[in-house]
């Protein structure tokens, strides 16, 4: 082999090494798995004097009392699923779905429920965890893994606070990524989000025990374009709170009592007040897996690329003999 070819084989081995580096650099941010819904547990649900504006998926047992589930969901297919339930549905308390079907795993008690969708719309029960249609299992492990890697992102953008304000600001056209700590979430009154037009926003907060209460949003932020990932929480608390934007808190039991979401909710499980719920509205968040985020290095990383790099150097030295 000539020197020429060497060189060429040389380049085109650090290419491939560092293509295989860049795809370990790589993560898609969206939330596909949660299948369009508005909300989504994995456990229990009680939900009572208010409504999720789209579609809900409960993964364990729901209880329900003048709830409506659907309202601003398009109409469409009645046999779609607008309100699914693992375990046991219990909407003896009243309420309504509209613009779809029921499926219901376990038992089916609804004395007081209706539905109010097109000719066609059923309420199905005793099917079986399985044979729902969705797969809670599946988006259950998916969307942790998620969660977990998007936590252990490296900021784009800035986090500053003062007075009570918390101000996060960041300049790329694609994904803002933000890091802040719960207790620097639950001391704020005051939520700013600066990023370009049309640029989206994914705010990690770490932290076990985690709180949004009696908060104002501002800034430039927009609610399909906006992702809080409560990725350590195990319990988190709302009240008197407008969120604009997603959330996601996969291992989290929510207790939300007051408020509404323009966005997605996703977490282990939901406990409203006697007296009512937050609510959430049907705004989907828009995932770009086409504008993948760096994530940070790790041991089997470092380690190819130190193979790498012994690769190159003894390519090196049989071009210098």
């Amino acid at each position: 082999m000539n020197s020429l070819q060497r060189i060429v084989k040389a380049s085109a081995l650090a290419c491939g090494i560092t293509l295989s580096i860049a795809s370990l650099h790589a993560i898609n941010v969206n939330l596909d798995e949660a299948g369009g819904y508005n909300l989504v547990t994995w456990g229990d649900a009680t939900l009572k004097n208010s409504d999720t504006e789209g579609r809900v998926a409960v993964g364990g047992n729901a209880t329900f009392g003048s709830y409506s589930v659907g309202y601003s969901s398009t109409a469409g297919d009645p046999a779609r699923a607008q309100l699914t339930v693992g375990g046991n549905l219990d909407g003896s308390g009243g309420g309504q779905v509209y613009n779809g079907s029921i499926y219901v795993g376990g038992n089916y008690t609804s004395p007081g429920y209706n539905l109010h969708s097109a000719a066609g719309s059923t309420t199905q029960s005793n099917l079986g965890k399985g044979n729902l249609p969705f797969n809670f299992d599946a988006a259950q492990a998916a969307l942790l893994t998620k969660s977990t890697d998007w936590g252990a992102l490296s900021a784009t953008g800035s986090s500053t606070t003062q007075w009570g304000t918390l101000t996060l600001e960041g300049n790329e056209d694609g994904l803002n990524i933000f890091n802040i700590d719960a207790a620097t979430l639950a001391a704020a009154h005051t939520f700013e989000i600066f990023v370009p037009t049309g640029a989206k926003a994914l705010i990690n907060v770490s932290g076990a025990v985690a709180e949004m209460s009696n908060m104002g949003f501002f800034g430039t932020h927009t609610a399909p374009k906006t992702l809080f990932n409560f990725f350590e929480a195990t319990q988190l608390d709302m009240v008197g709170i407008g969120v604009t934007g997603s959330i996601l808190a996969p291992l989290a039991d929510l207790t939300f009592t007051s408020g509404n979401v323009d966005g997605q909710v996703i977490v282990n499980s939901f406990q409203g007040a006697q007296w009512g719920s937050g609510e959430m509205h049907d705004v989907i968040f828009e995932g770009d897996p086409n504008s993948p985020a760096p994530i940070p290095d790790t041991g089997s990383t470092l380690a190819l690329i130190a193979t790498a790099l012994v690769g190159i150097v003894a390519v090196s030295r049989k071009l210098k003999g």
